[in-house]
Formats: C-alpha cells, structure tokens, sequence
C-alpha cells in the first residue's frame, strides 16, 4: 500500500515527524486536559488569538483521518487501521507554518467484502466515527469551550476538494466510479452517525473565479478556517464571511500583487 498520497496531503505515515515538538499517544488527547494542552502548544504555533484556529487547525487533521480510510476503501478495497489505540499525535513547525501529524504505529488493514461491500462500508464509517472521529472532534472543542460546529462544518468543502483532486488523477474507468460511488455512500450516512443534525459530508460545492489564477476557481469553505483568528491575521478569499465588496477589494489586492511578481 503506497502511503504517499496520505503523507503528502494530511502528514499520515508510518515514519511520523522527524523533529516533533509534542508527541503523544491518540488515545490520550481524549482526555480534557491534554487535549487543551495540545491546542494551546498548536495556537502559540500558529500564533493564534485564542484556541478557535487551533481547533480548527486540528479538526482539519481529524479530516485527513477520515479522508485517508475513504482512499484506502476505494483504491485498496481495504479498512486501513486508524484507529485511536494505532495512531501517535505529534505537532512539528516550520518556518512560516507548523503541521499535525499522525504517525502510525502499526501498518494494518482488513480486506473489503466482495458481496455485500456497501453494507460493510457502512458498518466501518458506524463504527469509527463512533470510536474515534467523533470522540475527537467533540473533545477538542469542548476543551476550547466551543461548538463541535467550528470543526464539522468545514468537512464539505474539504471532501469537495478531495474529490475533485481523486478525478482529476483518477482516469475515467471503473476505478473513478468506485470512487464516487463510495463518496455517496459516506455522503448519504444520516446525520446520527456524526451525532449531527445533517452528515457534514453532504455538500454542493460553491466555485469562486480564482484571483491567483486567471482561468481557474477555487471552492468557497463551506465555513470558516479561523485563519483570521491569529497575529495579523487575514480572511482568506474563499472565506465564506468575507462580505461581497471585502471580496471584491481583496480580489484587487490579491491580482495587483500577481500581476507585481510577473512585472
């Protein structure tokens, strides 16, 4: 199994970080008092203004976990173990930006059902957000004294942009409609699953004409990253509380800055 894909755009491996500034087991960021640990040493990382952008941060990582067994079921047909008893938490910085890796601990998956897959699937999706994902978003923003809201509703434009990542390197076929067929079943889990009101995971995608591209689009979030929420910091221009005319200045500012760098 070719974990790159995983390494490169959610920090999953089985190596973890080369120089963690924290490295703790999963199992224990469940518990109140490290979890506010690991989100205050992630807000002084990020240099945030309070602990919304590092919930946030840290709830996008709880996304990759997802979003990695989605993958694996679909290119490997296989369960890949994620759960919390396999998987080390550590925080590593960088020069203008600091990352959440999970490292694994033991490499291991149960293959997928040739008959009856879908009810498989489903059994598997039940069970880990109960066991893990849940459990982990509920804890880190409870620990912030926030809604579970701030993490889940930023998870449909997130599985929009993996989406459309997986066709565009994925050749029309019968790989890619495997791939879609399984994001509708993780799409179509009622809202109980996530002891939410509605499966965070049904989205329609919002596009944007990008400002540093011309010719291309990008998604608007389905909420907001908190990015703002930090020293100096900015709304992003997908950001979907940037009011019409802040849009409309940044996009100005944002294509003056380009057309400057090709000058």
């Amino acid at each position: 199994m070719d974990l790159k894909m995983f390494e490169e755009h959610f920090h999953i491996s089985t190596s973890g970080s080369d120089d963690p500034i924290l490295s703790v087991p999963l199992t224990d960021v469940l518990h109140a008092d490290k979890m506010k640990e690991v989100l205050q040493q992630g807000s002084i990382l990020v240099k945030g203004i309070g602990l919304e952008l590092a919930v946030s941060f840290i709830g996008l990582a709880f996304f990759g976990l997802a979003a990695t067994k989605q993958i694996v079921m679909s290119q490997y047909n296989r369960k890949l173990d994620l759960s919390l008893d396999n998987l080390t938490l550590q925080l590593e910085a960088h020069n203008d930006h600091a990352h959440v890796v999970f490292q694994i601990k033991e490499l291991k998956w149960i293959d997928l059902p040739t008959i009856d897959r879908d009810a498989a699937m489903v059994e598997e999706w039940t069970r880990y957000f109960s066991d893990t994902v849940n459990p982990l978003v509920e804890t880190a923003a409870s620990a912030a004294g926030l809604k579970p809201a701030i993490i889940w509703n930023q998870y449909g434009a997130r599985i929009a942009y993996v989406m459309d990542y997986l066709r565009q390197i994925t050749p029309e076929g019968p790989l890619r409609q495997v791939i879609d067929a399984d994001y509708l079943l993780l799409a179509g889990l009622p809202g109980e699953t996530f002891n939410r009101r509605k499966n965070p995971f049904d989205h329609t995608p919002c596009y944007l004409d990008s400002p540093y591209s011309p010719g291309s689009q990008i998604i608007l979030r389905s909420a907001c990253c908190m990015y703002y929420k930090r020293e100096n910091g900015t709304k992003c221009y997908n950001c979907p509380i940037l009011k019409v005319d802040e849009r409309a200045e940044l996009k100005l500012k944002i294509e003056s800055a380009r057309e400057g760098q090709t000058a």
